[in-house]
């Protein structure tokens, strides 16, 4: 418990919380303007599409940074759950989601090298390598699918998330959901 009221909840400090739904949101809407830049087109508009999702992935990569720092530093710490089945999947879990968002970010930084993208006209991202054109673009290609088939993955593992910090709440009637959203849901 808290220390200070045994009737109250744990809660995880506000640095974590926003960290985390600051990540969160910026996830889906990576994945949605991702879906939009080629409703753009080709020009100014579709560069500066591209340029918004390529400097918020960046931003993104900053704040993965400091949660994993954060968290291995500062942040509330919950003894696991004494299930050990649980408390294996609860860990597995959320190393996939780090793991597979870190994965993302960082094939999206290595398509943009790859690339040498442009960002809002301003400047161009210098390009990685010496490459032909055709393969240039042929690995960029390749990178895009890899970005992409993990942007879809972390979707599912995130909805899973989701439905397993409801399932808690709903049928566990513990306070896993409350730690995040304390301030939304209470037990009672």
């Amino acid at each position: 418990m808290n220390g200070t009221d045994p009737s109250r909840p744990e809660r995880y400090d506000r640095t974590t919380v926003g960290l985390h739904w600051i990540v969160a949101v910026g996830v889906l809407g990576q994945w949605l303007g991702a879906h939009a830049i080629d409703l753009f087109p080709k020009g100014p508009l579709r560069i500066d599409a591209r340029s918004v999702h390529i400097l918020v992935g960046a931003m993104l990569l900053v704040l993965m940074g400091w949660r994993v720092w954060w968290r291995a530093r500062h942040g509330v710490r919950f003894a696991p759950d004494p299930r050990q089945g649980v408390a294996v999947a609860a860990r597995l879990g959320h190393l996939g989601l780090y793991g597979v968002l870190l994965t993302i970010l960082l094939l999206g930084v290595l398509d943009a090298w790859v690339r040498g993208d442009s960002i809002l006209g301003l400047f161009h991202i210098p390009h990685l390598g010496d490459l032909a054109p055709p393969a240039r673009h042929a690995l960029a290609e390749r990178i895009v699918a890899l970005h992409e088939l993990a942007a879809n993955l972390l979707l599912w593992l995130a909805a899973g998330h989701a439905i397993v910090a409801v399932a808690h709440h709903m049928w566990l009637k513990d306070a896993v959901l409350e730690r995040m959203m304390g301030w939304v849901v209470r037990s009672g």
